[in-house]
């Protein structure tokens, strides 16, 4: 047997070496972050002693507990998306956004697979996790649970940890876009 019947195991090497960041960062880091946000709208609706679909029952619960002078919980049921736009109660439109949120994450996931680096990786795998957290609660309620308040402290939007996944990974994107190099950039030395 010579050499050019021996199998290439440094392909096969490097084709795992190159699907490693897409396993962590497209499909580990959304499935944490989709799990964190479940169990902690879970958590704060059991709080309230409220039925999971509190938002397909009622959406606008209006119940609130104080935590400290800083944070409350406070059960909304966000009908629209971020920040409270799009607001209202139409099928057309739950069903529309939940389209459009998991076509962006198969989007995204294809952007992520071609990212050379790990802060944009890291960014869009937030972006990911965070919107099919959202969507799914989107999917089952007809709205996304949302329960962190900071309005003690003049923030008036409720969010929950998808919103701040989301937010996150769109700071990631941006901080990405001015200090990630990228690879086909011509570099410039000093004269």
């Amino acid at each position: 047997m010579d050499c050019r019947d021996k199998p290439d195991n440094d392909g096969l090497v490097e084709s795992v070496v190159n699907k490693k960041p897409i396993l962590i960062f497209g499909v580990a880091l959304p499935v944490i972050t989709v799990a964190f946000d479940q169990l902690t709208k879970y958590w704060a609706v059991k709080k309230f002693d409220a039925p999971m679909n509190i938002c397909e029952i009622n959406p606008y619960p209006n119940m609130q507990i104080e935590v400290s002078p800083i944070v409350d919980l406070a059960l909304v049921c966000n009908q629209g998306i971020s920040w409270g736009l799009l607001q209202g109660d139409s099928s057309v439109k739950r069903w529309a956004l939940t389209i459009f949120a998991f076509a962006m994450c198969i989007a995204l996931f294809y952007v992520l697979a071609k990212a050379k680096d790990n802060l944009t990786r890291l960014s869009l795998g937030l972006v990911i996790g965070g919107a099919i957290g959202n969507g799914i609660d989107r999917a089952l309620f007809g709205a996304v649970t949302d329960f962190i308040n900071f309005s003690d402290i003049g923030f008036r939007w409720v969010f929950n940890v998808a919103d701040s996944a989301i937010t996150v990974g769109v700071v990631g994107l941006l901080l990405a876009s001015f200090f990630v190099k990228p690879d086909d950039e011509p570099e410039i030395k000093p004269s």
